[in-house]
């Protein structure tokens, strides 16, 4: 499948009577990332589902389900909050916190060196939210800047528990 191409397929689906798909925002090595209403909590959040070669997989399975368990055993302002998750049948997704930003490497390509002050303000807020998941005996494992989101009031989201141990 090239990039987002297939996944279009789910767009105006509802998933499990709740989440209804609005839009792709993102493609990534085991997922494919989705806009969503939930027509439970009225509200909009991000659904990451399992990419279609990967769902058959039982490891990607278990390393899915995993983020999800330990995601939800965090409660931390710099940890993106997860809501719900299935694994039924062959659609197996993470209901998680909307993040209106970008992610730290999109933001380095954009405006090139950052200043000294967004250095340190990005790297403590990163440090507090692994502080927080290691005080949970959590270790995040893949920390990059893929996985770090800006948002726009400066502040940031360590996503993609997909390799932690606990």
């Amino acid at each position: 499948m090239n990039n987002m191409e297939g996944y279009d397929r789910y767009v105006g689906q509802t998933f499990d009577g709740r989440y209804r798909i609005i839009k792709i925002i993102g493609l990534g090595g085991m997922s494919v990332v989705f806009e969503a209403y939930d027509l439970v909590a009225q509200k909009i959040v991000a659904l990451k589902m399992l990419r279609d070669e990967h769902a058959a997989d039982p490891q990607q399975v278990r390393r899915f389900v995993n983020e999800s368990k330990v995601v939800s055993m965090l409660s931390h302002p710099g940890i993106v909050k997860i809501f719900n998750y299935s694994v039924r049948n062959d659609t197996k997704y993470i209901a998680m916190e909307y993040i209106e930003g970008i992610t730290l490497k999109d933001y380095i390509r954009k405006r090139g060196v950052l200043s000294f002050n967004e250095i340190i303000s990005y790297t403590e807020q990163i440090l507090h939210a692994l502080e927080h998941a290691h005080e949970h005996n959590i270790i995040h494992r893949d920390i990059k800047p893929h996985n770090i989101m800006i948002l726009k009031d400066g502040s940031v989201k360590v996503a993609d528990f997909g390799i932690a141990r606990v």
